[in-house]
C-alpha cells in the first residue's frame, strides 16, 4: 500500500533542484555582469586595476552571493512549508480521526484535499472505518434478533409450542454461527 504519493516525492525534489539551480545562475549572472569591467586603457591603468579588483572582489563576494542565497533559502523554505502542510496537517487529522473511532464513533470519516500527500492512508483508514460501522451495524442488528428472539422463545415455550421452540433455537443458532463469523474476521 502506496502511504505517501510517489508523485509528491518527485515533485517535491524538482523543485528544490529548480530553485537550487535558479539560485547559481542568478549568482552566475551577478558575478558576470559585476566582473565584467574595463580595466583600463594603459597598462599602469589594468595593473592597477588588477590588484584593486583582487580587493573588491573578496570584499563584494558577499554583495553578489548573498542575495541570490538569501532568495534560494526563501524559495526553498516555502516549498518546504507547503509540501511539509501537505503531510503533517493530514496526520493530524488522521489522529483526531482514529481517536474519535477508537472512542466509538464509526460514523466519521478522514476529509483529505486530492492534492495532500498521505491521502492513500486516509483513503485506507476511510475504508476500514466503513467495513467496522458495516460489522459493527450487523452484529448489533443479529444481537436485536437474538433478544426478540429468545424473548419469543420464552414465550413459546410458556405456551408448551415445541415446534415454534425448535424454530426459534434454529433460527438463534444461524444467527449465533454468523456472529461467530463476523467475530472472526475480526482480529486483535
Amino acid at each position: 500500500m502506496e502511504v505517501i504519493n510517489r508523485h509528491f516525492k518527485i515533485r517535491f525534489i524538482i523543485v528544490v533542484f529548480l530553485v537550487l539551480i535558479l539560485a547559481l545562475s542568478i549568482s552566475a549572472a551577478f558575478f558576470y555582469f559585476y566582473t565584467n569591467k574595463e580595466l583600463g586603457e594603459t597598462y599602469t591603468q589594468k595593473i592597477y586595476a588588477i590588484t584593486q579588483f583582487k580587493t573588491i572582489v573578496i570584499k563584494d563576494t558577499l554583495f553578489i552571493f548573498i542575495p541570490p542565497v538569501i532568495a534560494a533559502i526563501i524559495f526553498i523554505v516555502i516549498p518546504i512549508i507547503l509540501y511539509t502542510h501537505r503531510i503533517v496537517g493530514p496526520l493530524v487529522r488522521i489522529r483526531a480521526v482514529t481517536q474519535q473511532i477508537s472512542e466509538g464513533d464509526l460514523d466519521i470519516l478522514i476529509k483529505f484535499r486530492e492534492k495532500d500527500a498521505i491521502k492513500p492512508l486516509a483513503d485506507a483508514l476511510n475504508n476500514l472505518a466503513l467495513k467496522y460501522r458495516e460489522r459493527y451495524s450487523r452484529l448489533s442488528s443479529l444481537l436485536e434478533e437474538a433478544y426478540k428472539d429468545t424473548d419469543e422463545m420464552c414465550k413459546f415455550i410458556e405456551k408448551g409450542d415445541y415446534a415454534a421452540i425448535e424454530d426459534k433455537r434454529k433460527k438463534i443458532v444461524k444467527n449465533t454461527e454468523e456472529i461467530k463469523s463476523i467475530l472472526s474476521g475480526i482480529k486483535l
